[in-house]
């Protein structure tokens, strides 16, 4: 319509013209035909001189007309929500971003419901406003609107009481309402399922229990997940139903929970008889007790080596549980160990329903459940969980002995979840013969004190400080040891180079700094398995394939034999054969025989061998060839050496694979090559996902090594006179833990209890060091006074004047004050000594 006014006006005003410049119209009076005046021109010329040239007129900007679909998207935008959210969607269908997101700044004006956001999103639908979201050209600000819209939405669409609202509605007698009430459902997702099945479950549903069961079979497989766990574990007067609904869904994969509920003697009537009536439909009769047992007792094992099996990787799945109460159910996004590791929990609560069960089933059992219950709650093993254990005070003496069995086998089957879980319960148990032994063999919680993993080890001898054994038991030493090793933990973990050359560690020890361990560096298998002994949290070894003072293979055979060695992963890199011009050996290689089977690289005859051997037999009397123009050739000759040495190296990772590679359980690769950063990065972390569980975190080394400090300093303080620890021998490692911890007030007292020379010469430097803020040395001051008062001044007399010239000298009041207490307590000593 516009256009057509537009040609209207135009025709009018042509036609104007054209009616103005009309030859045959009468000329204006006073002028000639040529529109001239009578007599001519002004100038007397007959037509009038030639006009001087006109000043060029100024060029007007072309109009732009606005594209009429964006002057109606603007329309729109301006309209009410729905309308808003088309226009939206029609500047992102065109890709015009810049009216979009101005589109999105009204959006972010408005202050909306979370119904009104579901309007908006469902008008613009989510994936192009995921679109829009992506755009560079957007701002943080919008980003962030969107992204609020798109939240509010969903809360919208999982909303509960709407979507119980949408369930009981399919109960109306119209057809318009019920198909709404499913459009309503279907947009819940996961929330509708979630209240679909509480709702058909429920002993009196809102609506029609087959309506109700018509929409949540529409969901398909992922309505089996909630039922399970309802079946199992929810309230008795809904368990039928939820048998009812898995014999229509997953018949098969239901039959654990047919078998359980049948020979359950807690299950409802109701129960048995759905789970009898859906066993039939496939069996010929029904199992009997110890039938059941034996299936039951299968499905537990099957899940147990499936959970053993499980990487610990980056794997997620969803998982569905009911709350606290039992009435709600809810999903999680959880790890793929956890996952299996709940499906294992499921499969020995359905075998402990039955009413008879065999003594390494109920062990199993076991395992399962403390293993989930420490996945799912770190902390598991207070006071109150073991209370929950044992059980009422009758069965106690049986629920330990239990606990005892628990821990073996989960020590045996390398299920460290399960053996931590079982460690803290036992040490609430006061149970000294865990630890107290008579003899020379060392008990459970002892030899468990060994365990490769850092973890469990050090649970283990936490429980034995808690179950404080009297008297002098095996093992005693260990133990000590493994409280050593934990005041030595520090924030970032451990990692072993093993290798004698030095132009092969520079590089793998900075990438492995960067990852965030603490390299060390060991040259020879003998320190290695030195270093091993000594403990701490090894969490990679990183292994040249050719150590000198053992073969590889004997090497792996040595590391995990040894206690401590048994579970860390082994990083094997392969090389060239040994050279005379590794520059990095600075002594002969020996057999064991003592026979050098490798010269010094660099020595006058390992330079002049290599020389002769690299001489033509026609230019002896020439000067021999240097050692960089050996380097620099790239004849023929010396790329066929380069891949000959390619090979070499193919062939050895294909021979130490074959012979490593079912040797040992514990996580273990050899590679060609490691040439990069993410390289060696990925290795590390493929190797470390084979772990029963993963290495320990910087917060939970801090926590152990504080415990450790703690507890030393508790034992070593006692006046116990059976003490069967020997904390002295250990005083330089022990005083490299408290100040590698900071000097902390149990550490000051551990020093202070040793009553050596060397701890009170320690604590006295502590209180005169203006390093340290004034707090902590009056608490060094405070522990020498305490360790004078305890076993006398036991520092030489130098020592002793120079505290008197330090207190003279000093010039702070309050580090004076700090010093007087050492003076104090050595002067009333040598008082009381006098007396």
């Amino acid at each position: 319509m516009n256009r057509i006014v537009v040609t209207a006006v135009a025709f009018l005003a042509s036609a104007s013209i054209l009616f103005a410049q009309d030859p045959f119209a009468a000329p204006p009076a006073g002028d000639d035909v040529f529109g001239m005046p009578a007599g001519g021109a002004a100038d007397g010329t007959p037509f009038g001189a030639v006009p001087a040239p006109a000043a060029a007129a100024a060029t007007d900007e072309p109009i732009t007309i606005p594209d009429p679909l964006v002057v109606e998207l603007q329309r729109y935008a301006q309209g009410n929500n729905e309308r808003l959210g088309l226009a939206i969607q029609g500047a992102v269908r065109i890709s015009d971003w810049e009216e979009a997101a101005s589109y999105v700044d009204i959006l972010g004006a408005r202050q909306l419901s979370d119904a009104d956001y579901a309007d908006i999103v469902n008008a613009v639908r989510p994936n192009y406003l995921l679109r829009l979201q992506q755009h560079p050209s957007l701002t943080d600000a919008q980003r962030g609107i969107i992204g609020k819209a798109l939240v509010a939405a969903q809360r919208h669409a999982e909303d509960r009481a709407r979507l119980q609202a949408a369930i009981a509605r399919l109960g109306s007698e119209q057809e318009s309402d019920r198909l709404e009430a499913v459009a309503a459902i279907r947009s819940g997702g996961l929330a509708s399922i979630a209240e679909l099945v509480a709702a058909y479950v429920a002993p009196n549903p809102p609506a029609p229990r087959e309506r109700i069961f018509g929409v949540l079979r529409r969901f398909g497989d992922e309505t089996v997940g909630p039922l399970h766990q309802v079946a199992l574990h929810g309230p008795s007067d809904s368990r039928s139903f939820a048998l009812q609904a898995l014999a229509e869904l997953d018949l098969a994969g239901s039959m654990p929970d047919f078998v359980a509920a049948y020979h359950d003697a807690s299950a409802t009537e109701a129960e048995r008889r759905v789970a009898g009536e859906a066993m039939l439909q496939r069996l010929r009769g029904l199992p009997s007790v110890g039938e059941a047992e034996i299936y039951l007792g299968r499905q537990l094992e099957r899940a147990m080596r499936q959970t053993s099996r499980v990487l610990n990787d980056a794997k997620t799945v969803r998982m569905w549980r009911l709350d606290d109460e039992k009435k709600v159910l809810q999903w999680d996004t959880v790890p793929l160990s956890l996952a299996f590791s709940r499906d294992a929990a499921d499969a020995a609560s359905r075998y402990g329903r039955l009413p008879v069960t065999s003594a390494g089933n109920s062990v199993a059992r076991e395992i399962a459940y403390l293993s989930y219950r420490l996945l799912v709650d770190p902390e598991f093993g207070t006071a109150a969980d073991y209370q929950e254990f044992v059980g009422p005070e009758d069965e106690s003496a049986q629920r330990l002995g239990l606990l005892r069995l628990v821990l073996s086998e989960a020590i045996e089957q390398k299920n460290e979840y399960a053996a931590i879980a079982a460690i803290r319960l036992c040490k609430h148990s006061s149970d000294r013969s865990l630890v107290q032994s008579n003899g020379a063999t060392r008990q459970l919680m002892v030899d468990v004190s060994l365990h490769p993993s850092p973890r469990v080890r050090y649970e283990a001898a936490l429980a034995v400080a808690k179950l404080d054994p009297r008297f002098a038991y095996s093992g005693s030493s260990e133990v000590l040891h493994r409280w050593i090793e934990m005041t030595k933990l520090q924030r970032r973990p451990t990692a072993l180079i093993l290798e004698a050359r030095k132009h092969l560690v520079d590089e793998k020890l900075s990438w492995l700094e960067q990852f965030g361990y603490r390299v060390e560096v060991v040259t020879s298998v003998a320190d290695l398995l030195r270093r091993i002994e000594i403990g701490g949290d090894i969490q990679v070894l990183v292994a040249g394939s050719q150590p000198y003072d053992r073969s590889i293979i004997e090497t792996v055979d040595l590391i995990r034999r040894r206690p401590l060695g048994g579970a860390f992963p082994i990083l094997i890199y392969c090389q060239p054969e040994k050279t005379l011009w590794d520059e990095d050996l600075r002594e002969p290689v020996r057999d064991r025989s003592g026979k050098i089977i490798v010269e010094v690289a660099g020595s006058e005859s390992a330079a002049a061998a290599a020389e002769d051997a690299l001489a033509e037999p026609f230019q002896t009397g020439l000067p021999r060839v240097s050692r960089t123009e050996v380097q620099a050739d790239t004849s023929l000759a010396r790329r066929f050496q380069d891949l000959r040495a390619k090979h070499r190296v193919q062939e050895e990772r294909l021979r130490l694979n074959r012979d490593l590679g079912n040797r040992w359980t514990a996580p273990l690769a050899v590679v060609e090559v490691i040439s990069s950063s993410p390289e060696l990065a990925q290795m590390i972390r493929d190797l470390q996902a084979q772990l029963p569980m993963p290495g320990l975190l910087p917060a939970e080394r801090l926590a152990y090594a504080d415990a450790g400090i703690r507890l030393i300093e508790a034992l070593a303080e006692s006046n116990d006179p059976n003490n069967p620890y020997d904390f002295r021998s250990h005083e330089q490692e022990l005083t490299s833990a408290v100040q590698a911890g900071g000097f902390s007030e149990a550490g000051l007292r551990l020093l202070s209890s040793f009553g050596t020379p060397s701890s009170q010469l320690t604590l006295a430097n502590l209180a005169d060091s203006v390093a340290l803020p004034l707090p902590k040395r009056q608490a060094a001051a405070e522990a020498l006074a305490a360790s004078i008062g305890r076993f006398g001044t036991r520092i030489d007399r130098q020592s002793v004047a120079e505290q008197y010239d330090r207190y003279n000298e000093t010039a702070d009041p309050a580090a004076q004050a700090a010093l007087g207490i050492i003076l104090d307590a050595m002067e009333q000593r040598a008082e009381a000594t006098t007396r």
